[in-house]
């Protein structure tokens, strides 16, 4: 696999957490979703790192931002808690 593959994956996986980020449903199936997502991007990191040795896994992780909308779905769900909504 070659860089533009993993690119492009990456995008695929960018978008889909920013669906599930947007979904009209509740937080704890965007929870899960995400959570199944991010276990998702870590499994193929190791993966791929077996396939390239040029994989450079943290930059995938960051590309795909599936974590960053977890953690953002979190903060939103904790100002909600501490709001009293």
């Amino acid at each position: 696999m070659t860089k533009k593959h993993f690119e492009a994956i990456a995008e695929n996986l960018k978008y889909r957490a920013a669906v599930i980020f947007k979904e009209e449903t509740s937080y704890d199936e965007r929870w899960y979703a995400l959570s199944i997502l991010n276990a998702t991007v870590y499994d193929l990191v190791e993966t791929f790192s077996r396939f390239n040795d040029n994989f450079d896994g943290p930059r995938f992780l960051e590309a795909t931002q599936v974590a960053r909308y977890k953690l953002e779905l979190e903060r939103e769900q904790a100002t909600k808690i501490a709001e009293g909504i």
